[in-house]
Parts: structure tokens; C-alpha cells; sequence
């Protein structure tokens, strides 16, 4: 018997047919005109149910095929420790993400990736390595351009170890000089411990100072890699130690004893064994010096390119300049980026940090206040490949949000949208607590303490 369906909402009249042989050799067909039954018609609950259950399910595609996430409208603002997945940052899940960077083969000398905000389909992220090596942001000013700098370090700091990350700060427009939090431009950044120098350009004597010891450590870095550049250095650095790994053990033997041919020990006629003098400095001197990676992170790049009349800081500019220029031609090989950020000017548009930029984002100008007004930061990041993918800047210096203290919000769903992804509840801040830069900060401090992380010298 096989069912057979005829007319009806939800296929509620069914035939049955009996079928059987009707000749030697003949498929077996259906005989005489079978039973005509009436089933019971599924009511309008029934099917809204059954619709509701398929609207997850997506059609099946080739093997490892990912399906798109649903595109949502970007917020009005957002939080970047959300963005990164440490609404709650603590030691223990900083190390986690730092010992995944140092198993990323794709990784090697440092991971240099930073989280910016929130975009139509998750976190927007950008690779220094993999689509870098610079980055360029642009936008008038109150865009946000100094709040996205801060997200960029500290999304930076939370991605790999401060020994395997340096990050050198300079505030190109002066800066003011009060403490008083988020309005002193990237100062408030000198507490995450991968930051090893911070210039304010309105000291020429320490801006010459600074232009000489960059310029220093792009030569050191040419010197040691030599006609390598970082990857290829750092992974023969990482070959090296294999080998000398299994040389050690080789030599040492199943039972941890020494060879009889180990060269850097002395078998004096008593049983103490003593190490030469000069073995332990022999293999000091053979093992290179650390080589992290470092990131250049400037704001207010036309302050440099153009310094105002009577700036304390013009007659060292150009020093500053030139030395980041270098960076800007040189850096990808030494493992040197730089991450600039500059408001309208002419001629930032002929100098070598944005014309050697292969990531950029463009800043939105501010809206006018409202409720509905997005928050600054809001812009678009376009790709080497000419992909452009709008985000909403994530927000580091805001308070504390006190989410606890909001009530339930019920609010009608249509069947239809029950795909779309959630709504971003409203944020209230703390009005007197600490920033949220300044917990991941601490957090940062004390995962540091607890590997062990020496610190990149600095600069000044």
C-alpha cells in the first residue's frame, strides 16, 4: 500500500491504492481505484507551530560550508569589552587568550589583532599581519578617532603577551596636561602594561630624543634579521630551539645523565661536577635577543604634518615625522606597524604613512544630540581587498555599565523575526566608578605577573 495525495489545505483527503503484478515481467502498478479516505485537517496552531520549528533550519551545503549570520542595524553605541568577550575581564581569561596566540602558527612573533566595535554581523576585526601592515584612520574632529585608538590598544594587549607585543604611544596635537581621564587623549592608555613609551609633542628636546631612539630600533631590527624578515627570522628562531631541544635530551640520555663528550662541564676528580667559567656566557652570547613585535599608535598624524603657529612642538615635528615615515616603509619587514589617526588636512594626504596604509577607516561626522543619536565612533573600514564593512566603534573609557539595576523589558515578537538577533539592551553607566580601560588595565597587570612577561624596553 502506498499513500497518495489529492486535493485539500494540508493534504486532507488520501487515496489507497493496492499494488500488485498485473503481468509476467511488468513493474508492479497500482490496481483498481483504491479507498478514498478524509484525514483531519491540522489546525492553524498546528501549522504555526510546525513553521516556527523550520525557521531555524538552513538548506544543507557542501561540506565546512558556513551559512551568513543574519545582518542586524548597528547600535547606537557599544561597549568594547563586550565586543572582545570579557564583559568580566579577569587574569585567568587574558592568559587563556594568550596562550592561544602563542600556539597560532599563523602567529609567529606576536599576534596583532584588534577588535574596533560592533558591525552589521558580530565584532569587526582587523589583522596588522594579515592585512596590514598599517592602519590609517580619518575623521573630522569629535568622530571618535581618539576613542577608537584606545580600543585598538587595548584589544592589542588583550590578544597577546605584553613580552611578545610593544606598544609605543604618541599624542601628535600636544595633549592637555590634566589628569583628568578620558579627555587627556591616549595617556589614559600608559597603565596597560604593553605600552612601553608615551610622547606628548610639546617637548622638542624628548621629541628629537624620541625620533633618534625609533629611528635606533629600526636599525637594531634590520641588523639582527639581517636579509630575513620577521616571520621568516622568528621561525627559524623556532626550528633552532627545536633542535636544540632534542640535542639536550639526546645528550643527556634516558636516565637525565650527562655524555661523556658534553662540553660545558668540567669532571674534576672529585664528584662535584662544576660549570667553566666562560659556558654559561658562550651560550647567553648564542642565543638571539627577544624581537616582539611593536605597534606605533598616533593621534592627530596633521599636527605633526602641519603643527600649528607657536606650538610648543614644532620645531621637532619633522624629526617626529620622519622617523614615522620610516616606520611606515620599513615596518612590515622589521615587524614594526603603525596605527595613525588624522583629521582633514592636505598634505597628511602626500606623506608616507598614508600612502603606505593598506587598512582604513573612514569616521563618520557626529550627529547633532537626540535620543536616537548614534555615539561617536560610527564608521567604515575598508579592506586591501576593497571590502567595506561598517561597525560602531566600541567604547573603553565609558563607567561601569550598571545593566543589574535595569528591570525586564517585555516587548511584542512576530513569528516571522524570531531569526533576528536579539536587541542590544540600553546601557547605564556608573557615574563614579572606574573606566572599563582601566579594569582591563588591572586585569592585564596581574595576568602579566602571574607568566612572567618581561617587559619590551622603552623608547625614552
Amino acid at each position: 500500500m502506498r499513500p497518495h495525495l489529492l486535493s485539500g489545505d494540508v493534504a486532507t483527503a488520501l487515496r489507497l491504492l493496492r499494488v500488485a503484478r498485473t503481468g509476467s515481467g511488468a513493474a508492479p502498478g497500482p490496481v483498481g481505484h483504491g479507498t478514498l479516505a478524509t484525514v483531519d485537517a491540522v489546525s492553524p496552531a498546528w501549522a504555526e507551530r510546525f513553521a516556527r520549528a523550520l525557521a531555524p533550519l538552513r538548506t544543507d551545503g557542501a561540506a565546512g560550508e558556513r551559512h551568513a549570520r543574519v545582518s542586524a542595524p548597528l547600535p547606537r553605541s557599544a561597549r568594547l569589552l563586550d565586543e572582545l568577550g570579557l564583559a568580566r575581564a579577569t587574569p585567568a581569561s587574558l592568559m587563556a587568550r594568550w596562550a592561544d596566540a602563542a600556539d597560532d602558527t599563523l602567529a609567529l612573533g606576536g599576534r596583532v589583532t584588534a577588535v574596533l566595535g560592533a558591525g552589521p554581523r558580530g565584532p569587526v576585526a582587523v589583522d596588522l599581519v594579515a592585512d596590514g601592515p598599517h592602519l590609517l584612520v580619518e575623521g573630522v574632529p569629535g568622530s571618535g578617532r581618539t576613542e577608537l585608538l584606545r580600543a585598538v590598544v587595548a584589544s592589542l594587549a588583550a590578544a597577546e603577551r605584553p613580552d611578545r607585543l610593544g606598544v609605543v604611544l604618541v599624542d601628535g596635537g600636544g595633549g592637555p596636561v590634566t589628569d583628568e581621564g578620558p579627555g587627556e587623549g591616549l595617556r589614559v592608555c600608559t597603565d596597560v602594561p604593553h605600552v612601553t613609551t608615551h610622547l606628548t609633542a610639546n617637548d622638542p628636546v624628548r621629541m628629537r630624543e624620541f625620533a633618534q631612539s625609533l629611528s635606533a630600533e629600526l636599525k637594531r631590527r634590520a641588523e639582527l634579521l639581517g636579509r630575513s624578515d620577521f616571520v621568516e627570522w622568528h621561525t627559524g628562531r623556532a626550528l633552532s630551539d627545536r633542535m636544540v631541544a632534542q640535542r639536550t635530551a639526546a645528550r643527556r640520555g634516558p636516565a637525565g645523565t650527562g655524555g661523556e663528550h658534553d662540553g660545558d662541564l668540567d669532571a674534576p676528580p672529585s664528584t662535584t661536577l662544576r660549570l667553566r667559567p666562560g659556558a654559561a656566557r658562550r651560550r647567553a652570547e648564542a642565543v638571539p635577543p627577544p624581537l616582539p613585535r611593536l605597534v606605533v599608535v598616533v593621534d592627530d598624524l596633521d599636527a605633526l604634518v602641519s603643527p600649528a603657529l607657536g606650538a610648543p612642538g614644532r620645531p621637532a615635528a619633522g624629526s617626529v615625522l620622519r622617523a614615522l615615515e620610516a616606520v611606515a616603509r620599513d615596518g612590515e619587514r622589521l615587524g614594526v606597524h603603525l596605527v595613525a589617526a588624522t583629521g582633514p588636512c592636505a598634505r597628511t594626504a602626500r606623506t608616507e604613512p598614508v600612502r603606505q596604509a593598506t587598512v582604513r577607516i573612514a569616521l563618520d561626522a557626529p550627529e547633532p544630540p537626540g535620543p536616537d543619536a548614534a555615539a561617536p565612533g560610527r564608521g567604515r573600514l575598508t579592506r586591501p581587498d576593497g571590502r567595506v564593512t561598517a561597525f560602531q566603534g566600541g567604547r573603553v573609557t565609558g563607567r561601569i555599565p550598571r545593566t543589574a539595576t535595569l528591570r525586564p523589558t517585555v516587548v511584542p515578537l512576530e513569528w516571522h523575526r524570531m531569526g533576528d538577533p536579539p536587541a542590544r539592551r540600553p546601557v547605564r553607566e556608573l557615574g563614579n566608578g572606574p573606566t572599563d580601560l582601566a579594569l582591563l588595565a588591572s586585569a592585564l597587570e596581574r595576568a602579566a605577573r602571574q607568566v612572567s612577561a618581561a617587559e619590551v624596553p622603552s623608547l625614552l
